[in-house]
């Protein structure tokens, strides 16, 4: 089980200076975003707050920690495109990694047609990073790390509205593992080393699946083991909290943000200093809440 500080999580406002980050710099600001789940009121919400929120960025942008919404019926390309336009009003894109609730059999056609930057482009200013992807930022490596199991699949119709690719692959795993060192891990799930308590599952969360999440966080954590972050965010627990880790190699900051509708779900965050721009509490610190989604 991992140390955790005490200390609770710095909070300090990391205005930048306003001036235009190079291309090989990236952005100074963005804004972080948890899961979404297809909710195109509350991502349009999100979205127009970006302009204040990212006030001197020339390059706006939103990194989504997986369950954006990616959804294979008429709703869900209505949701994409709502999602596109209000973008494109902020003057802002989108780059996502998968969570476990996304239409995998369609992202698994975009990707076999990246950019030419390792991006794929699902939309418009919607982008989608698969898992391995890398990219620099401000002298920092960050790379990609989708995926997580749903633990309601009991009550999910394959092809539907559950997919088998939601979970990180034996080949995957191995592929990041030996990618090398990255200063950030942008995840869904939640590696297995940090500490959580829940409320006792639902009725219909079936004991297999219960036992495959946990193999699944067991799995992010060997990948982090092996990349040795410094910094690393994720959604999928529906939880806003920040907890400093030790995985055996160093101390981690580990991030984690809340689901839709709620005011913890976005914030903007500091790429040169890797510091949130939140008042203070923002971040708890609690073992028990809602259950994973």
């Amino acid at each position: 089980m991992a140390a955790e500080s005490p200390d609770p999580p710095s909070a300090e406002s990391s205005e930048s200076s306003g001036e235009a980050p190079t291309a090989a710099g990236g952005p100074r600001r963005i804004v972080v975003a948890g899961d979404w789940h297809g909710d195109e009121e509350w991502a349009v919400s999100v979205i127009r707050r970006v302009p204040s929120l990212l006030t001197g960025e020339s390059q706006r942008l939103i990194l989504h920690l997986g369950d954006f919404g990616i959804w294979p019926d008429k709703a869900g390309q209505v949701y994409l495109d709502r999602v596109s336009g209000a973008l494109a009003g902020a003057g802002a894109e989108l780059w996502f990694v998968d969570g476990n609730h996304e239409d995998f059999d369609r992202l698994d056609q975009l990707d076999r047609k990246p950019g030419p930057d390792g991006r794929v482009t699902v939309v418009p200013r919607i982008m989608h990073l698969p898992r391995g992807y890398r990219w620099s930022w401000q002298g920092l490596t960050w790379l990609a790390c989708g995926g997580a199991v749903s633990l309601d699949r009991a009550v999910r119709v394959e092809g539907v509205d559950w997919w088998p690719q939601e979970e990180i692959t034996t080949a995957q795993e191995v592929t990041l593992s030996s990618s090398g060192h990255a200063d950030v891990m942008v995840c869904h799930d939640c590696p297995s080393g940090v500490a959580h308590t829940f409320a006792h599952p639902p009725p219909d969360w079936a004991p297999e699946d219960l036992a495959r999440n946990d193999a699944h966080r067991r799995r992010v954590q060997r990948i982090v083991d092996a990349v040795m972050p410094t910094y690393l965010m994720h959604g999928h627990l529906h939880r806003a909290y920040q907890r400093t880790c030790d995985f055996g190699y160093g101390p981690v900051k580990v991030t984690g943000l809340d689901a839709d509708n709620r005011l913890r779900n976005f914030a903007a965050l500091d790429v040169t200093t890797m510091r949130w721009d939140v008042r203070p509490g923002w971040f708890t610190r609690f073992r028990r809440g809602p259950v994973v989604g």
